[in-house]
């Protein structure tokens, strides 16, 4: 069997194990609070701002309060301050011009 083909069948039996019903497939599937813990990490932090806004923008600062992550991006000379909570809906706070 060659290395394409058993990777492919390795996915295809973990995915098989994910739509199981019942515990084996929902221990597997990761808990509403399962990232607040540990916090999103930088790279995960600049990537969903990259996502949400465009590759344009540059990540200054970020911090992690509670279940919110609040971050400074500029593009363009024009500052922002945005805030998340799943960091996939981004809203904007504040603007400044740099």
């Amino acid at each position: 069997m060659n290395s394409q083909r058993r990777r492919f069948m390795q996915a295809c039996g973990a995915a098989s194990a994910m739509m199981l019903p019942g515990l084996a497939g929902a221990s597997r599937l990761p808990g509403p609070d399962a990232h607040s813990s540990a916090g999103p990490s930088p790279a995960q932090i600049e990537k969903s701002i990259k996502a949400g806004f465009g590759g344009g923008f540059s990540v200054r600062s970020h911090r992690c309060d509670g279940r919110l992550v609040h971050a400074d991006i500029q593009h363009a000379g024009t500052c922002y301050r945005v805030v998340s909570q799943d960091l996939f809906d981004w809203h904007v706070v504040a603007t400044t011009r740099a």
